[in-house]
């Protein structure tokens, strides 16, 4: 990933708030943003240091990857937040599984390529959702190798631009290709939600 990519974070609830953590220990600068303003980040933003900065929704949405932790019912008006969004890379993390009318707005779609939908333009990456948030931010215990997460897009430059940054962020990236593919398998309930996997050095 390019030094001169800009990240940001919108959502402040569990997994904006895990992503967080991740880049203020890695010392990764990045922007974090809700709909209460930045005033209502100040305080998680002072906890995890100078690299976490708060701003606003419209400055988030300026940046170059924008992780999107937002609950899934909030997709549509999100994506309507830019009049298009060309050139973005969109992390989704959400989980449609937990939304009660998730299978009447997804109509048999997968989660990922309804965002795509909402979000006109933007290369979607979906990474970052199949652990628990706690268990996402937490260190990995000496001697137990990097934490691995699963990456899938439809844009194979996306995929491997956010497997990059995930290494930066001291976890493992394991790419399972497109989303109708590996996608799958990490869409709640998928086979590899909530699998803890590590990676250890060769021994």
């Amino acid at each position: 990933m390019s030094e001169d990519t800009r990240y940001a974070i919108v959502g402040t609830g569990n997994i904006g708030s895990a992503m967080a953590r991740l880049f203020a220990r890695a010392g990764v600068e990045v922007a974090i943003a809700n709909t209460r303003g930045p005033h209502s980040i100040s305080e998680l933003a002072t906890a995890l240091g100078p690299t976490v900065r708060p701003v606003t929704l419209a400055e988030a949405l300026a940046n170059d990857v924008i992780f999107m932790a937002i609950p899934f019912g909030a997709v549509e008006a999100f994506g309507r937040a830019l009049p298009d969004w060309n050139g973005k890379i969109v992390v989704d993390t959400t989980n449609a599984h937990y939304t009660p009318n998730s299978a009447d707005v997804l109509q048999g779609r997968l989660s990922s390529h309804y965002v795509a939908e909402a979000l006109p333009g933007a290369q979607i990456v979906k990474a970052f959702n199949q652990l628990p948030a706690r268990t996402l931010a937490a260190d990995t215990p000496a001697g137990q190798g990097k934490r691995v997460v699963f990456i899938s897009s439809d844009s194979a430059d996306a995929g491997f631009r956010v497997a990059e940054l995930a290494h930066t962020l001291g976890l493992s990236a394991i790419q399972l290709g497109k989303i109708a593919e590996g996608g799958r398998l990490i869409e709640v309930p998928g086979p590899l939600v909530l699998k803890n996997f590590s990676e250890l050095p060769l021994t």
